[in-house]
């Protein structure tokens, strides 16, 4: 491989990287805005809606965009490339118009479940948006396999940047929410249809088409992995359905936003895509001690950073929620607590190794043991919490235990697989140190909260009166003081660790890559 292809490959994944951020960071701005400018109830009805279409989509689609990897990256000709994508959009678009009947035939179902007679008004999004979603799954794996990187980049800014636009521009003419969903599946819609153009621009020309035996193989690599994709998604929305099913609409809608993660687990998804290729030659090599090293050193910066986050939303929660949805969703204070607290839990994928072994079949069997865990836990922890009033909080403890249990089941087969120590196989008194040094930061800075009269300093000003409650500049202050305080402190470890990360790994293989 040439230097220069090394530097564009590498230019290309740190373009994604900053996109997939802004994205993410676009996404938070339009939950941020839909808070603020539309009702609860709304709300509800919005995230009911597109759980059930994500959910459907999820059965349905068989983890059919990933196979454009493969396939494409297989094809030896241009024509065996068109033909492929031909089948794919072909079929994908039959697919879609299936799932979208099914969703407005079972649309008496999704309002019983959610007990919301509200969602019949939104049958055209539940007949176009899974269009929508289907199509435009398959863009990034696309426009990767034809290196059109600028291209996906320049889609996915545009489409957020509209979709927010959309909510603004509604909210300023007074709109009516209907209008605004019309806004947005038009918008998507849109979108979808320059996909095609996309496929038929980059290919060459795509064309309808159906072949059979083509399809058989597609579908035979794609459902074991559209399996596992079912899996994830179910133990994600897993709370949330019981939430919409056991309360209200409004509460739904508190209980979503309280729950959606913060887009900082980018940095370990970052760091584990760089590491599994080098996981998996150090253990080829029978390497396995400097693969543990290098596990710890990269599980201790990420730890070190997101650590800093999580107990720093968990302290200033009631006001992190009023800065990002507004007074109207402090309710959900404790759910999002303890979703903060569950970030320390994605500072590294702990099937990293057993994936690097080509263990993926037991992967896949910890992600349904984690859901059949998770399912169980949801309802018995909710009657157990409501018997104290606290069911509303029951879901997000039941994912947080389950999530917690899981790990360890990894790392135990972890150290198995590997003939090592559990005690060794992270570094547990670093991380431990490390959350000890966090729980001590929590602890002085809610104290200064509470005995500092900073918040009564800004309630005093007419001006901030206007903007918001003076709890939250007081929090933006204490946790400017607090990052500050924590990173002068944790300044000197990081560079080091970054230091070894950064550290070439010796490995024959490696070094036959560069020469060829």
């Amino acid at each position: 491989m040439s230097d220069k292809k090394q530097v564009s490959l590498g230019a290309d994944a740190g373009l994604l990287t900053l996109s997939k951020i802004a994205v993410s960071a676009m996404s938070m701005v339009m939950a941020m805005l839909l808070a603020r400018f539309r009702t609860k109830a709304e709300m509800g009805t919005y995230n009911s809606i597109l759980m059930v279409i994500n959910l459907v989509i999820s059965l349905l689609m068989l983890g059919l965009p990933k196979s454009i990897n493969y396939f494409l990256g297989r094809a030896e000709t241009n024509d065996e490339r068109k033909k492929f994508l031909s089948v794919y959009y072909t079929f994908n678009t039959i697919l879609s118009f299936i799932v979208g009947a099914v969703l407005c035939a079972s649309v008496r179902l999704i309002e019983i479940y959610f007990n919301n007679d509200t969602i019949r008004y939104f049958l055209y999004f539940l007949a176009v948006f899974p269009w929508t979603k289907i199509i435009m799954s398959s863009v990034e794996n696309l426009l990767i396999v034809y290196r059109r990187t600028k291209w996906l980049i320049v889609f996915r800014v545009s489409n957020s940047i509209l979709l927010i636009l959309a909510i603004v521009i509604v909210r300023a003419l007074g709109l009516s929410f209907t209008d605004y969903m019309i806004a947005y599946v038009a918008i998507e819609a849109l979108f979808a249809l320059a996909v095609y153009m996309l496929a038929n621009r980059v290919s060459g020309g795509i064309k309808p088409s159906f072949d059979g035996a083509l399809l058989k193989k597609i579908l035979t690599f794609s459902i074991p992995l559209g399996l596992a994709s079912v899996v994830g998604t179910l133990n994600i929305e897993l709370d949330k359905f019981l939430i919409g099913a056991l309360m209200t609409p409004e509460d739904l809608a508190v209980y979503s936003n309280a729950a959606r993660e913060l887009p900082v687990t980018m940095i370990a998804s970052a760091f584990t895509a760089v590491l599994l290729p080098q996981f998996a030659r150090l253990l080829k090599n029978d390497r396995k001690d400097e693969a543990i090293a290098l596990w710890g050193v990269s599980n201790r910066l990420t730890f070190i950073i997101i650590s800093i986050i999580a107990f720093g939303c968990f302290t200033f929660a009631p006001e992190v929620m009023t800065i990002l949805y507004s007074k109207e969703y402090i309710g959900g204070a404790w759910v999002f607590r303890v979703y903060s607290l569950m970030l320390l839990f994605r500072t590294t994928y702990y099937g990293i190794i057993l994936n690097s072994k080509g263990k993926s079949k037991f992967i896949f069997w910890c992600s349904v043991i984690s859901l059949g865990l998770n399912a169980v836990l949801n309802v018995i922890f909710y009657f157990i919490f409501s018997a104290f009033g606290q069911g509303f909080v029951a879901p997000a403890v039941a994912t947080f235990f389950s999530t917690f249990i899981m790990a360890a089941i990894q790392l135990v087969a972890t150290a198995k697989s590997i003939d090592y120590r559990f005690a060794k196989l992270l570094p547990w008194g670093k991380l431990g140190l490390i959350t000890l040094v966090n729980i001590a930061f929590s602890a002085v800075f809610f104290a200064a909260a509470k005995l500092l009269p900073i918040d009564r300093f800004f309630d005093g000003i007419e001006f901030w009166k206007l903007s918001g409650s003076g709890q939250c500049f007081e929090a933006v202050i204490l946790g400017i003081v607090w990052a500050i305080s924590y990173f002068a402190l944790m300044l000197r470890p990081m560079k080091k660790l970054w230091k070894q990360l950064k550290a070439p790994v010796d490995l024959p293989e490696a070094a036959a890559d560069e020469k060829n």
